[in-house]
């Protein structure tokens, strides 16, 4: 592990709660997105991933039973940037695998309005969540 800071999580719940890996994780989430929409337009845009994108994405997972049922929207996104963040400082994901996937979902163009892209934008993170389940620790706790 080459990250000093970073702390090994006996459960899903510890890392869906961490603020500090949360924050990382909103960083990572908002460049990798930024670039595959880049790569997908073919023209340098900078992104903020909406909360309501992130969650939609949580909750159709099982991890969103880890956040607990009456979680708003800022909570479910700063579960899904923590466990991004998780991923990655494990050596899970790099960001180059986080913006492939991304590019694969992302059927997008410039017509695309706010609603179609956010619902797109959903289900590739959700896939993308999906295809890291297994990192995850222990989700029973």
């Amino acid at each position: 592990m080459m990250w000093g800071f970073f702390k090994e999580h006996s459960s899903t719940k510890d890392i869906v709660r961490n603020k500090g890996l949360a924050k990382l994780g909103d960083s990572l989430v908002n460049f990798c997105y930024s670039l595959a929409k880049s790569e997908v337009l073919t023209k340098p845009t900078g992104e903020k991933v909406r909360d309501s994108v992130l969650a939609r994405a949580i909750r159709d997972t099982p991890v969103y039973a880890s956040i607990g049922r009456r979680a708003d929207s800022g909570v479910a996104a700063d579960a899904y940037e923590a466990i991004m963040a998780y991923f990655w400082l494990n050596g899970n994901v790099t960001i180059e695998s986080i913006v492939s996937n991304l590019v694969q979902e992302l059927d997008i163009d410039s017509d695309s309005s706010r609603k179609e892209e956010g619902e797109i934008a959903s289900r590739a993170f959700r896939k993308l969540l999906l295809g890291g389940m297994s990192f995850l620790p222990d989700q029973s706790e």
